[in-house]
């Protein structure tokens, strides 16, 4: 067996018993996609007029507008408290039994991180479902939902570093929590609820650099105009600049904490 087997046999197999501890909980998938739906139901009927305003440039649904960003809301909420998952592996003792075990110490991040990629696209599709049984629609078909899922996983498994970098540097379940609810800020000035026309000058700047935008605008182009290369593109590459900086420091606290 290669090396490169072994790591990908060993993360399977923490990947499923991280992913059989998150579903053993019901409350788990629930409470991720409760407030994002709550939030598709009632906006989506309260603020209903509100794509009479220029700066939308056409939309006809407020509900075909707001998706995409409930979407990336679901996965936003099933990453920001992952780094427990770590910790309490660690007060556990079990990290500590995993690396006296034959294996790649990564794969015990990698099982981690394979787990959140699977959660993501579970959640996101959820969302996506909803939104289509409420009346909106996916202009790309079948392939277009398939983008969605893969981007609203890969932003997951790059936005968990927030989470999971907190969590090996505090080593504190609280602390990790509080870190995670100071990004909640950006994911509320992101497009996720008006476009950028509508901001405020400071805040189309902080648009300019926010991730989760170029990821909500990519899924938007995939649900209600088409294949928008350009706008993926940029989502893609954006996920992936963040995921370099979040996921290096990510490993740094990583070999610190197993060393």
């Amino acid at each position: 067996m290669t090396v490169l087997t072994g790591f990908a046999w060993e993360t399977r197999w923490l990947g499923l018993r991280s992913l059989r501890r998150f579903y053993r909980v019901p409350a788990n998938p629930v409470s991720i996609v409760l407030f994002p739906i709550i939030q598709l139901f009632l906006f989506s009927q309260l603020y209903k007029d509100i794509v009479t305003l220029p700066g939308f440039g056409g939309q006809t649904s407020y509900l075909a507008y707001l998706a995409p960003g409930q979407i990336v809301f679901t996965v936003f909420l099933a990453t920001a408290w992952s780094g427990t998952n770590l910790l309490v592996d660690y007060r556990n003792g079990i990290l500590d039994k995993l690396r006296v075990t034959p294996i790649n110490r990564y794969s015990i991040l990698a099982g981690e991180l394979v787990t959140l990629f699977v959660e993501c696209a579970i959640m996101a599709g959820t969302i996506l479902v909803l939104s289509v049984l409420l009346g909106a629609s996916v202009a790309t078909g079948l392939p277009g939902a398939a983008m969605i899922l893969l981007l609203g996983a890969c932003f997951g498994v790059t936005w968990a570093g927030t989470s999971f970098l907190p969590a090996l540097l505090t080593k504190n379940e609280q602390a990790t929590g509080t870190l995670s609810i100071l990004f909640f800020p950006l994911a509320f000035m992101s497009t996720a609820f008006v476009p950028v026309a509508l901001m405020p000058e400071w805040l189309q700047v902080v648009n300019r650099w926010n991730p989760i935008t170029y990821v909500i605008e990519a899924m938007r182009s995939l649900m209600a105009v088409g294949w928008d290369w350009p706008a993926i593109g940029q989502a893609f590459v954006a996920i992936a600049i963040l995921g370099l900086v979040l996921h290096g420091a990510t490993l740094w606290a990583f070999r610190r904490l197993t060393a």
